[in-house]
């Protein structure tokens, strides 16, 4: 008998418009890791495809009513689809939705110029961009595929967007080799006030080779000067995702973030040939593990039940806690950390975060913050 759904929704889809990028930073889980299935799909999103997805999005809607629903523009380059393509995909699903959707891109802002900014802000599109810190740090990994740094350009598109009112915010993937306080306070140099810091991707099998010379905690050893600069500011525009969540995950709210206290997953990744997956940072892991053997042209997101378990797992069920992970006091806060960073070719993913140390330092630091100030 086939197993039917039962909690999750869907309440945002990440649309691989693009399989190429225009740079190739080091750290990329798409193109730097062990997975390499971008190269067997087209380069771009097809028109046929695309209406198929939102298609299947109505159809998904219509039976399940909730707020709005997400599209993320995603690649790759989504910038790379061109004006006129992206017009084209943008305006058919306001079209069809209205209000009903929000519709976001994630960039790096390499490519963005004056037309780009007015078809975000007619198309009411949010904009995310990649900026990893000043030229020194960003350019280290942030490079094109002549070498050469990104960071001009990038600030450049970044400016455009900001002065256009279409910028959302950025990411900055966690580089140990450089100072976390450095970077923040460099983004705040640029007028930006809403952030993440991404946890650098690795497994068990990985983490040793990739990050092992920066020491035992080089994750909390980055974060917790940020986190002291941002707490004792005390300013309420100024917005860092990942303290935010774990500091709501401490007071008993829920997390909007994979990263912390390991939430049901509620979107589904669409690569550029309709077919579905798990959230695509698995790439790092092995080849094909994201894949869940279903798409948008046989199936509709009410499906995952006839798909690989791993999806169903992470949008319906969740993932249990290894044993360790279990029996861990801030088991609530960290859930175990990322699901990709939990992967082991041994025990796939019934593991600790590869970066549990680093978490539970952060975690503590901030817990102490925290009480130090309610008890003043």
């Amino acid at each position: 008998m086939q197993k039917q759904q039962e909690h999750g929704i869907i309440g945002g889809l990440v649309v691989k418009v693009i399989e190429r990028c225009n740079l190739n930073c080091s750290y990329c889980y798409m193109y730097n890791h062990v997975d390499k299935s971008y190269l067997v799909r087209p380069r771009r999103m097809s028109d046929h495809t695309f209406d198929q997805l939102l298609q299947k999005l109505q159809q998904y809607r219509e039976r399940h009513e909730g707020p709005a629903t997400g599209i993320t523009f995603h690649g790759g380059e989504p910038t790379l689809l061109g004006h006129l393509l992206f017009e084209k995909f943008a305006s058919k699903a306001r079209d069809l939705f209205g209000d009903k959707i929000l519709l976001c891109i994630q960039t790096n802002a390499t490519l963005v110029d004056d037309r780009w900014v007015e078809l975000f802000r007619r198309y009411r599109v949010e904009v995310g961009v990649s900026c990893d810190g000043p030229p020194k740090i960003n350019d280290a990994f942030g490079v094109d595929h002549r070498g050469r740094g990104s960071h001009a350009r990038m600030l450049e598109g970044l400016l455009r967007l900001k002065e256009g009112g279409v910028m959302r915010g950025v990411i900055c993937v966690i580089n140990p080799a450089f100072d976390g306080l450095e970077v923040y306070e460099y983004v705040r140099s640029i007028g930006v006030d809403c952030m993440d810091f991404l946890i650098p991707d690795a497994t068990h099998d990985t983490k040793e080779s990739l990050y092992g010379k920066y020491g035992a905690s080089p994750v909390a050893d980055y974060l917790i000067p940020i986190f002291d600069e941002w707490f004792e500011a005390d300013d309420p525009r100024t917005k860092v995702r990942l303290f935010g969540n774990i500091i709501r995950v401490m007071l008993g709210g829920g997390s909007d973030s994979e990263a912390i206290g390991n939430p049901l997953q509620n979107y589904l990744v669409i690569e550029t040939d309709g077919t579905i997956h798990v959230t695509d940072a698995l790439k790092v892991c092995a080849e094909g593990v994201s894949d869940s053997g279903l798409n948008i042209f046989e199936h509709g997101f009410d499906d995952l039940h006839l798909g690989s378990p791993l999806l169903y797992t992470a949008v319906h069920e969740g993932f249990p806690l290894c044993t360790t992970c279990s029996l861990c006091p801030e088991r609530g806060v960290c859930g175990g950390g990322y699901l990709a960073h939990r992967y082991s070719r041994q025990n796939e993913f019934k593991n600790p975060s590869v970066w549990c140390r680093d978490l539970l330092m952060l975690i503590s630091h901030i817990r102490g913050r925290i009480q130090v100030a309610d008890a003043a």
